[in-house]
């Protein structure tokens, strides 16, 4: 004959959602309480193809990690889009930093800069398990869904070749500034969404996503939010 001992309860992990200020009021109660799931219910996959694994059986690209959410709307019918993008806590230098939000905190450094970067919405942990949310960034991804309506339109090849051009001017730019704080990335097309105005054969802006693999010089970050504070001392003297 056995028994239970009651004071031996099964252990039922908690969600912890943190959720920035200026998009508590977005957030869906559903979400709140169970936001796991609903990414993998509610969540629309982003890139398509099959999961792919290392020679020691490491998850390495998982396509259906990140998702496009459902349009969140808070009391006065303002509309917040959104992406989810479950974390791979071994991977590159999230897995070397031991900090699973490490993607997150470099979005919050690049808005703290004013650099372009979706904006970070909340960070979810659920045991072993975590989650984060960003801003979706409207424009053109380095997919064969998002290029479609490119290779569709009257663009000739010489307005292809000069729109990649323009973005990989951009791109340049970009680099520049983000190593001026101290942050090292690798800037390839399929990481960027684009801001393309087709009509007028123009790339209008460039914003970076994935940051996984991003670098951080601590000492230039530190330097550089240094001048950002004189900058806005006297900004805000003037």
């Amino acid at each position: 004959m056995s028994f239970e001992d009651p004071t031996q309860t099964e252990h039922i992990p908690v969600s912890e959602v943190e959720v920035e200020g200026p998009f508590a009021s977005f957030v869906p109660a559903d979400f709140i309480a169970d936001p796991l799931g609903y990414f993998e219910r509610r969540g629309q996959n982003i890139k398509s193809g099959e999961i792919q694994h290392d020679a020691g059986g490491v998850v390495k690209e998982d396509p259906t990690a990140t998702k496009d959410l459902p349009v969140w709307q808070n009391q006065r019918g303002e509309q917040l889009y959104t992406v989810g993008k479950k974390v791979n806590t071994t991977k590159s230098q999230v897995g070397k930093s031991g900090d699973p939000f490490y993607e997150y905190s470099i979005m919050q450094i690049a808005e703290e800069f004013g650099l372009p970067a979706p904006r970070p919405v909340a960070k979810v942990k659920h045991d072993d398990e975590h989650l984060i949310v960003m801003t979706k960034i409207e424009g053109v991804r380095w997919t064969d869904e998002g290029m479609k309506a490119i290779e569709e339109s009257d663009l000739t090849d010489e307005d292809k070749r000069n729109l990649l051009s323009q973005a990989q001017t951009i791109m340049a730019e970009l680099e520049q500034r983000y190593k001026e704080i101290g942050l090292y990335r690798s800037w390839k097309l399929k990481d960027m969404i684009f801001d393309v105005d087709i009509p007028n054969r123009a790339v209008l802006g460039v914003t970076p996503t994935d940051w996984e693999r991003t670098k951080i010089d601590i000492d230039k970050l530190a330097k550089a939010r240094q001048e950002l504070a004189v900058s806005q001392s006297s900004s805000g003297r003037g």
